[in-house]
């Protein structure tokens, strides 16, 4: 089985190489890493093409692009038969990685894999309150509706495109429909013992009151059934 990373990048300038690195020394030697840039105006492709295998630049309609559209334009440049999509502020641990790949080769049954969600930083209200979406991913993975965060999760490539991969009109929660639209095709499976670490810039740039209202309008939009047309994508 050969893996596709990808990572969809927007001005990641400061981390995008720290983040390529990490992913090189956690995956196999044959991963092909994908960046799909969203038009940045910083130097993030330059820097990017120094560690990845393809660079991809969407169109300079960027503004109105969604997080879905660059995880689809990064995937179909992919030639794995899974697929990785992780954030440009994410690194997953090396033990996740390889259990994932493990249970895809092993399980064919298995259309998706994911870990907990936990910041990079330590401070104790920043983790309760990712312990708490990490709480309500397993409970709905428990329950047969996985709504597994696409922050960092593993896709079988022929699945992934037999549900016509991430809904590009949704600028959110586009994670969880596909992970429950891809739940009728397989097993998503959850490795809560395993994590990958991200930072907190939502966090820090809206406010803890500023991140529920935000996550709680587009969660409410999801679970209605209705496709949030705009979501403040922190740059």
């Amino acid at each position: 089985m050969k893996l596709s990373v990808i990572i969809p990048t927007l001005n990641e300038a400061q981390g995008i190489a720290a983040t390529l690195k990490h992913l090189r020394k956690v995956t196999p030697k044959n991963a092909e890493l994908i960046v799909a840039d969203g038009h940045s105006t910083d130097a993030t492709r330059a820097i990017a093409k120094k560690y990845a295998n393809v660079v991809r630049e969407r169109g300079k309609d960027w503004k109105n692009a969604s997080i879905a559209a660059g995880r689809n334009a990064g995937a179909k440049k992919a030639n794995g038969d899974v697929l990785l999509f992780c954030d440009a502020d994410t690194k997953p641990q090396k033990e996740f990685v390889e259990e994932a790949l493990e249970i895809l080769d092993m399980q064919p049954d298995v259309v998706s894999v994911g870990c907990e969600i936990r910041p990079s930083v330590t401070d104790w209200n920043t983790q309760l309150f990712f312990t708490l979406l990490n709480a309500i991913v397993r409970v709905s993975t428990a329950f047969g509706k996985p709504v597994i965060a696409g922050n960092c999760v593993f896709y079988r490539a022929k699945t992934l495109w037999k549900v016509h991969g991430f809904d590009e009109q949704m600028h959110a929660s586009e994670d969880q429909d596909l992970s429950l639209r891809i739940s009728k095709f397989g097993r998503v499976v959850l490795l809560n013992q395993y994590t990958a670490y991200t930072s907190n810039r939502r966090l820090q740039k809206e406010g803890w009151m500023g991140l529920l209202l935000d996550w709680g309008h587009t969660t409410v939009n999801f679970l209605l059934g209705k496709k949030t047309k705009r979501y403040a994508i922190v740059r």
